[in-house]
């Protein structure tokens, strides 16, 4: 199980604090309000920066929002801790992931036919993955080892996933290697969306608590 953590460091934010500090209740209040709109808002801010590189659904990133909202099945998890902007912790959790989630083409093996296994992890760098030839012969022995192709998951739900790259090994029928990419964490802390994501936070988190101290003051 992975884990990824990102910590509020919003140095740009100390002229504001140092403000809120002078008008004391009001300036609490803000806080508090601010703190309220960062740990709700800010999954959907991170979701959006790895959604511009990477190529998988936000939904699938982002937690269910709103009172009432149903839990929903996810890439990863993701908890917020903190009472202060300066202490805020977001920390994401989660399994590497299989090219299902990276719009991994075919989604089923293809009846009788040879067929090329693609996913897009990164938005433009689609890659091979796999290849099947349909050249067993009923009755024929199982290959030393093969490429990447889809077997059954033996999911039957609505929802689910019913096939997934796995290796054959050997001729052992068991001796299988599920095909897994990258996870949530590592999309999060990657170097292609790391920098991007806590100028966001920075940016996102000074507007809110500008927008709440204006709004304690009656501005």
């Amino acid at each position: 199980m992975a884990k990824g953590s990102i910590t509020m460091r919003v140095e740009n934010l100390q002229k504001l604090l140092d403000q809120v500090q002078e008008i004391d209740e009001k300036g609490r209040k803000a806080v508090k309000a601010t703190v309220r709109d960062v740990k709700s808002r800010a999954p959907g801010w991170i979701a959006q920066e790895v959604t511009q590189v990477y190529n998988i659904k936000k939904s699938e990133i982002t937690p269910s929002s709103g009172k009432g909202a149903k839990p929903k099945k996810m890439a990863g998890s993701i908890q917020v801790r903190g009472e202060t902007i300066e202490e805020m912790t977001i920390t994401y959790s989660g399994r590497l992931l299989t090219p299902v989630h990276f719009g991994m083409t075919p989604k089923t093996p293809p009846a009788g036919k040879s067929y090329t296994l693609k996913m897009q992890v990164v938005k433009g760098q689609k890659k091979v993955i796999g290849r099947y030839k349909n050249t067993r012969t009923p009755g024929g022995p199982y290959s030393e080892r093969s490429h990447n192709i889809l077997m059954g998951t033996g999911n039957t739900k609505a929802d689910g996933v019913g096939y997934i790259p796995f290796q054959r090994m050997s001729r052992t029928r068991t001796d299988i290697q599920k095909f897994t990419t990258t996870s949530v964490p590592q999309m999060i802390t990657s170097d292609k969306t790391s920098e991007k994501i806590m100028t966001r936070l920075q940016e996102e988190t000074a507007k809110r608590l500008q927008h709440n101290l204006d709004r304690a003051l009656g501005k």
